[in-house]
Formats: C-alpha cells, structure tokens, sequence
C-alpha cells in the first residue's frame, strides 16, 4: 500500500473511531450496539494499518536522519499508540481504578477518552501540516475498493476474537464496554457525577420539588409529599460513562403521575429535569412521563451521593441522564432535542 493511501485510510479511520466514541456515549441500549461494534472494528482496522504507517516512518528517518524535526511526530505517535493501548487492556480486563477528588475514581476506560480527546488538536495539526496529495486513485478504484474490504475484513477477524478472548478476562462487561459493579447492594454502587458537577448535600426538611412550565398549575412539594404518592418499584440498570453499571431496584413517583397533577399544555413537547447544581437533561414528553423519580434504592433512602432526596432513573439511556439531585421539573414547548447531545454544564 502507498504512503499516501496509507496515511488516507488511517485520516478517515480516525474520523470514524471520533464519531463512532462520541456515539458510543449516545447509546444506552442495546439496539445501538453497533455503534460499539464499529468503533471496536475501526480500532482494530488501526491496528492492521500500523504495519504500513510503521515502513513509512522508518523510511522517512532513513531518508532525512533522526532530529528536532521528527520530535512533534513521534510524541502524536506515542498519544496514539497509548490511546491503542489502553482501549485494548480495558477490554482484555485492565481494570485500576485512579481516585479524584469530587468526582470518584477514573477507569481506565475514560482514560482512553482523555487521551482520544487530546489527540485531536495535536492530530489536526499535523494533519494540515503533512496533507497527502488526493488522488482518485486512493479511494475510488477497484483497487482501492478491494483493499478497503481486506483491511476491514482483517480488523472485523482481529476484533471478533478480542471480543472472544474478553468474555473471558472481562465477563462481566456490558455492551457498552462498562463492567459490573455493587449491583441489587442499594447506596454501596459507585458514586460519581457528569464532569465538574459536585455533589449536594441537601436537608430533607428544606428541600422542594418544583414543577411549572407548560402546565395548568405548578406544584412545590416537599419530601413527605413526594413520599405520599403512590410509589413505584424499577429494576434498571445505571450504566455510568465512567466504565461501570449497576443493576439496582429503585423506587419512587413516575413523573407521569406529577404531570397528571400539574395538568400539561397543549404545548407541552419536552420536559426539563434539572438538578440543585443547574445540571439538567431533556427528555420526550411521552418518553419523561414513564421515567421515575427515585427517592430508594435497594430498600434504602437514596445517600447523598447517590442524588438524596430524589434522582432521576432512565432506563435504556446513559448515566448522565439520570440526574441527581433533582429540584426542578420544567414542561416546555420546545422539542426534545433542544439541548447538547452530551451535557456541557
């Protein structure tokens, strides 16, 4: 394969493991596994290619001797083959944890995101500074057809048994890639939060639910009103971005039945849900009307950590939708997809 075929096929790879990692983030069933699936064949795909990048890099220091030049190449170099790296052993079973401060401990699957994401800058830069002159030739001839199909082929062969080998070493991992932890243990599950988020310590008897927006009339509830209404049992699993999921009995109020009192507008096409930090997530109103507001897990009342007085339970979706700490629920006319794929705040 050419340098620059060779140097094509790893842009648009790359392009490809970017899109198809923020989507990975995106997806909480396992109707989107997919998106897994081509990230993890992509990343083997990488992997094949390496043979060819590796011949191009050695002819460039036999031609032009080792120097100063070749410094910015080989620390992208070295970003790349530890983002590689660490995918890989996470998948294999490679399971440390890292404590932070304020936020919990970082798996070594969100330090494959770190460094995916610092690659980015470094990646683009040196893609301006080194752009392969496009041929037609490269990617669209039979040639370039069948070689696309044996690279592919080879990494869906080398990803079919990584992923055979991990059902071993790593058994208990979800589709998603994130592996069981404290499962049907009530508050002894991990504790973390979205980012910069810090976690609340609010007191019970201060504490108030709002419910307005596109509604008939708003409600203030405290916690025993909260606790008054008919109360509903969920077993779901919350799978954290962070690497890990938890398959817990929660209970609490359907936000259905707080619409209900609150009598929805004829406008109404979303609900905000947001928290006593100012984090919040927009759902569907049909989807937000089943989702529950959990006050218990696994029989206990819910620990600071873990969103006391009330989070938000959303089966199927990533554990950045289930918000803690809830003080506020705002129906609103303007649609679901109003807001960041991935939070922001």
């Amino acid at each position: 394969m050419s340098a620059r075929a060779t140097n094509l096929s790893i842009f648009a790879l790359l392009l490809l493991e970017l899109a198809s990692g923020v989507g990975s983030y995106l997806t909480g069933s396992p109707d989107g596994a997919w998106v897994l699936w081509v990230h993890g064949i992509g990343g083997m795909t990488l992997i094949v290619l390496l043979v060819w990048k590796w011949r191009i890099v050695m002819r460039s220091l036999i031609r032009q001797g080792a120097g100063l030049w070749a410094v910015p190449s080989a620390l992208l170099g070295l970003l790349f083959l530890a983002t590689l790296v660490v995918g890989l052993l996470w998948v294999l079973g490679w399971a440390p944890e890292a404590p932070i401060p304020g936020y919990g401990s970082m798996r070594p699957m969100v330090l494959h995101a770190v460094l995916a994401v610092l690659l980015v800058i470094p990646f683009a830069t040196h893609t301006a500074a080194h752009w392969p002159r496009f041929k037609p030739a490269d990617m669209a001839s039979r040639r370039a057809a069948l070689r696309t199909i044996a690279l592919g082929g080879a990494g869906f062969v080398l990803w079919r048994g990584l992923d055979a080998v991990s059902t071993v070493t790593a058994a208990d991992r979800r589709f998603t890639g994130s592996r069981e932890e404290g499962s049907f243990t009530g508050n002894a599950h991990p504790v973390t939060q979205w980012l910069g988020d810090q976690r609340q310590h609010l007191n019970r008897a201060s504490w108030r639910l709002h419910v307005g927006g596109e509604v008939g009339r708003e409600l203030e509830l405290g916690y025993e009103d909260v606790e008054a209404l008919d109360s509903t049992e969920v077993r779901a699993t919350l799978d954290c971005t962070g690497g890990w999921y938890t398959t817990q009995d929660w209970t609490g109020v359907r936000l259905g039945a707080l619409l209900d009192r609150a009598r929805v507008g004829d406008d109404a096409a979303s609900v905000v849900v947001r928290s006593a930090t100012g984090y919040s997530r927009r759902f569907p109103l049909g989807e937000a009307r089943e989702l529950l507001l959990a006050t218990h897990v696994g029989g206990e009342r819910l620990s600071a950590g873990h969103g006391f007085p009330a989070r938000l339970v959303v089966p199927g979706r990533r554990g950045y939708h289930w918000v803690k700490w809830v003080v506020a629920i705002e129906v609103s006319a303007r649609p679901w997809w109003w807001q960041p794929p991935l939070p922001v705040q």
